[in-house]
């Protein structure tokens, strides 16, 4: 693991929030951690790319780099260790990884890092983030929750905040559905309950379901021109999309809405019938 520079940045006055990003060196990840450095936020950002890690100390000196594979448990575990003693205010989850299980099968070790990146990884961060938020909790701050102070969900965006981004894929509930799809879902049902758990914590937790984002890495996927993707939405709308989920602290937050209103219309459906529209859907683009 190596840390950019080797020292987390000193903060004596906790005049600066921090966030931390884990999948902050790319996309949509990189996006949120470039707008809370905007925000005047101390921004950690952790990513597995040297090659991403190293263009980023030289383009954005502001942010602080820490290379970690979070899905091998030594690693995981030393990050956190460094971690232990930083004050944070926000932690967001966004490492993710994709394999078109349509075009591709799924073998042992594609398998095992699409489990891994998408769905236990995030149990283990938010875990342990979740665990040095409670750890940090004056009585009083829990309190304010017992005492009914907090109905307004706008007075959360003063509390520590749990994010992860899903994605749009893990809002149907299908059998047809991919592993990807699979771990997204699951992803969504964890959050849900995290929030559950920790809200006599005053601590937040808000899920990100979105549709297409205009990202690079998307571009990359789709030989440099993601435009033909459906209701594909710019990077910085996505961006301000997210913050304000956060701040009004929304439980899952659906978007674009035409992609909110799509899926709650086919959740609608009944299960087999959803299920051979998918697998029909699917398997035409499967065949291109």
């Amino acid at each position: 693991m190596t840390v950019n520079p080797p020292y987390l940045r000193p903060n004596p006055d906790n005049t600066l929030p921090c966030v931390i990003i884990i999948g902050g060196t790319s996309g949509i990840g990189l996006s949120l951690a470039l707008a809370h450095l905007k925000l005047r936020w101390q921004v950690i950002v952790v990513g597995s790319n040297p090659n991403k890690i190293a263009q980023l100390n030289q383009q954005q000196p502001e942010l602080t780099t820490i290379q970690c594979d979070i899905t091998q448990v030594e690693q995981r575990n030393a990050l956190f260790t460094r971690l232990v003693q930083q004050p944070f205010k926000r932690l967001i989850y966004s490492a993710g990884w994709y394999l078109n299980e349509r075009v591709f099968t799924l073998d042992k070790a594609a398998s095992a890092r699409m489990l891994g990146v998408n769905l236990q990884a995030f149990h283990a961060v938010f875990d342990w983030a979740s665990q040095q938020f409670i750890a940090n909790k004056s009585p009083s701050q829990t309190d304010a929750y017992n005492d009914n102070k907090y109905n307004d969900a706008k007075r959360y965006a003063n509390d520590p905040a749990l994010v992860c981004l899903s994605s749009i894929a893990g809002v149907l509930d299908y059998p047809y559905a991919s592993l990807y799809a699979k771990c997204k879902r699951a992803m969504i049902v964890g959050a849900d309950a995290y929030r559950l758990a920790l809200a006599p914590f005053n601590i937040q937790v808000t899920c990100i379901a979105s549709g297409y984002i205009d990202t690079q890495a998307l571009r990359d996927l789709n030989g440099g021109d993601a435009s033909h993707k459906p209701f594909i939405v710019a990077e910085e709308v996505a961006v301000r999309r997210i913050l304000k989920a956060i701040e009004e602290n929304e439980a899952l937050a659906i978007f674009p809405a035409s992609m909110r209103y799509l899926t709650y219309g086919l959740n609608k459906l009944p299960t087999p019938l959803l299920n051979f529209l998918m697998q029909r859907q699917l398997d035409k683009k499967r065949e291109k």
